[in-house]
């Protein structure tokens, strides 16, 4: 009986992910291949946000810190232990309090954390460094409150994990005191898009492709080289970083970012713990309400994060 609704529940999920790929190759894949101006092709993946639905049992607060504007999202059935600051994903160019609620939801119940979602500023209209200012003037805003960077984690996700990378090497080289670790899922730290896998998996990668990568990757970095270690922080100095937690789908054509950065930070002497989902996709941890993996991947993080 066991056995049966095993094979049961396996095809029902292998089931989920087949439309989810579906559906995301004709909607989100889709929409980026059109060369409209990026502020619109902004609005258009931002109207995709009412697909995620923020947990019942975490509340929403709206507040300025470090003149930034932020949602601070807190579990209502218990205790908030950690901090994590969180940079959403959008190549830069994209990616809003809404597109990322609901995942900023589930880490703060599934860490007993308070998670910090910053709106930072988007390019193109703000080019590097305003992103990672925004988010490093929070990470100052916190420890002013006397939050203890022991029990505070920095989060990104896709391009937020670039810039999460970029501030906390930042925070060293300023001799501020560090997070207790990074989280970075699916990170974009390469903006060269040189690597195998930009190629290799843009046919398995059912969500994202190379056009809005180099797009939007071109209007954040300015008049700053693609290779220049402050917009694609994987080639700077990694030594002294906290602990990394990496998630990454095998599927997805930033694989080898994620594999290059475990082999530097972990060359550097940081501890990484790096883990490959099969079949999964870029940012698949957004739709853990349909993917079993995705499900299992947050619950990885929740653990790293009370570790």
């Amino acid at each position: 009986m066991n056995a049966r609704l095993n094979l049961v529940m396996t095809a029902v999920e292998r089931l989920s992910e087949k439309l989810v790929r579906g559906a995301l190759r004709v909607s989100f894949k889709g929409s980026t291949q059109f060369p409209l101006p990026l502020p619109l092709l902004r609005k258009t993946m931002d109207a995709g946000a009412f697909l995620f639905w923020t947990r019942s049992d975490c509340s929403v607060e709206h507040r300025q810190l470090g003149n930034v504007s932020v949602a601070l999202l807190t579990p209502k059935n218990g205790p908030a232990h950690k901090t994590l600051l969180l940079m959403h994903g959008g190549a830069f160019f994209a990616g809003s309090l809404r597109t990322h609620m609901a995942m900023a939801s589930e880490l703060a119940v599934r860490c007993e954390a308070q998670v910090v979602l910053v709106d930072y500023r988007l390019a193109p209209e703000h080019t590097y460094p305003a992103a990672t200012n925004d988010g490093l003037a929070v990470y100052a805003a916190l420890m002013d409150q006397y939050i203890d960077p022991a029990t505070t984690f920095l989060v990104g996700d896709s391009a937020g994990g670039g810039m999460v990378l970029h501030m906390a090497q930042q925070l060293r080289d300023q001799g501020v005191e560090l997070p207790a670790g990074l989280i970075l899922i699916s990170p974009f730290v390469d903006l060269t898009l040189s690597s195998h896998s930009i190629q290799t998996r843009r046919r398995d990668d059912p969500m994202l492709s190379e056009a809005p990568l180099r797009r939007g990757g071109d209007a954040y970095r300015g008049e700053l080289d693609a290779a220049d270690p402050r917009v694609s922080p994987v080639f700077g100095d990694l030594t002294g970083l906290p602990r990394m937690l990496i998630q990454c789908g095998s599927d997805e054509i930033l694989l080898d970012d994620t594999l290059l950065l475990e082999s530097r930070a972990k060359a550097a002497g940081v501890m990484v713990h790096c883990t490959i989902y099969p079949r999964m996709w870029h940012n698949f941890q957004m739709f853990n309400a349909l993917i079993g993996a995705a499900d299992k991947a947050l619950y990885e993080v929740a653990e790293f994060v009370r570790d």
